[in-house]
């Protein structure tokens, strides 16, 4: 019988969960069911998503908190809310019994469950996210005279995204070359009246990735500030300038976009601080070996490493989408392939994507599940063919649809 590994990372709606291969800690066994409405005859989605609705239950026997609360005014009760989260890694997933009854579709496993904190109450899955880091606006150019610094608004993208894709799971392009930010010192807040980005859709749908990461370098400036001296320094060093010495500041905002609404999905600013030993013309350059030499260079290393973990981590526990790019009869062309991860015989969801606007005209984009699993046939390096149950007139989907793995 064949043994999986899941983390299950969920909310109470909609259904979420993940699967990690890595290694598993111990826990105990459970039973748990799901089952899963039969749709257009078609009992292989069924049974994916009674799988996915029973190690759901698995996940909340081993860890769940509910939280609930009442309201009540003049008497009567107005508000009532009832939550409920689960952070549990489920493995060894063994399926008990299976099968159709009347128009569900029933199944019954037995896994091992522990505890895990991974992407609580978000989405990890094991296929690769893309996203393009696109260039960093400057809100004071007149800061990087010194040292010559002025690449910085290319420089500091590219560095960003050789890290990132020397960590495996995420595709990085680099489009330092693109600026997102038409006004600098509002970044991101005049996108919309909901931080919303339009220009970063325009931008994943160009380069064909799933997030869009900006940022806004706030300040490269310069003070003087008091060196640390020992008893060695002398009366001197204290009486002159040889106690004092230059500090210089970088401070940068990062932004991540939802490439698919616009949506603004992790925001942060970053400082840091190291002195500055170098002579006012020397040719220094940002993210140079000399640069990075320097007390001030490796300062910028580790704020370096802090945004490449909190925007790996951010990315990972997104869930992995992909547009439609053609239908045809029951065949689906998708936009990811083989550098993704997908592979033959993967199961992705069916969405259809829809546009609607409140009163103040402000657009959203809406997922409607077709409750179908798209399965995957074909795999070439950037796009993937995948067959439905039914055909896409049934289910009236059009290109620019989604396919998810939650």
């Amino acid at each position: 019988m064949k043994t999986v590994t899941f983390l299950m990372i969920l909310m109470l709606s909609p259904l979420l969960f993940a699967q990690d291969m890595a290694h598993v800690t111990a826990g105990r066994f459970v039973q748990a069911e799901g089952q899963a409405d039969i749709i257009y005859g078609d009992t292989h989605s069924a049974r994916v998503r009674a799988l996915r609705a029973a190690i759901q239950n698995a996940s909340m026997q081993a860890s769940s908190q509910v939280r609930s609360s009442q309201v009540v005014e003049n008497g009567r009760l107005s508000m009532d809310y009832l939550r409920i989260n689960s952070a549990a890694q489920v493995t060894a997933v063994e399926v008990v019994s299976e099968g159709a009854v009347g128009s569900m579709y029933r199944v019954a496993i037995e896994a091992r469950v522990s505890e895990s904190q991974m992407c609580a109450n978000h989405v990890v899955n094991d296929y690769s996210k893309s996203l393009a880091v696109t260039g960093f606006a400057l809100e004071d150019p007149t800061q990087t005279t010194l040292g010559h610094l002025g690449a910085v608004d290319r420089s500091l993208p590219s560095h960003l995204v050789n890290e990132l894709n020397g960590l495996g799971g995420v595709r990085a392009l680099n489009a330092s070359y693109l600026m997102m930010y038409p006004s600098i010192p509002t970044a991101p807040t005049r996108v919309s009246a909901r931080n919303t980005l339009t220009r970063a859709v325009d931008t994943a749908r160009d380069l064909g990735v799933q997030f869009v990461v900006s940022g806004v370098v706030r300040d490269l400036g310069m003070q003087e500030v008091e060196r640390n001296r020992d008893e060695s320094d002398g009366l001197l060093a204290a009486l002159t300038q040889r106690g004092r010495m230059m500090q210089r500041h970088l401070v940068v905002d990062v932004y991540i976009h939802d490439g698919y609404s616009g949506a603004l999905v992790f925001q942060s600013r970053y400082s840091a601080a190291g002195a500055w030993d170098f002579r006012s013309n020397e040719k220094v350059g940002f993210a140079t070996p000399k640069f990075f030499g320097s007390d001030f260079g490796r300062e910028v290393q580790r704020l370096f490493d802090q945004v490449v973990e909190d925007v790996y981590a951010t990315v990972e526990c997104q869930p992995f989408m992909a547009n439609i790019a053609q239908v045809d009869g029951q065949t689906i062309f998708i936009k990811m392939g083989a550098e993704s991860g997908l592979r033959p015989g993967d199961n992705l969801g069916v969405y259809r994507t829809s546009t609607f606007f409140d009163r103040d005209q402000q657009d959203y984009t809406q997922l409607t599940d077709t409750k179908l699993v798209a399965r995957v046939t074909q795999v070439q390096p950037h796009f993937a063919i995948a067959e439905l149950p039914v055909r896409v007139e049934r289910l009236n989907l059009q290109p620019d649809d989604l396919v998810i793995a939650w």
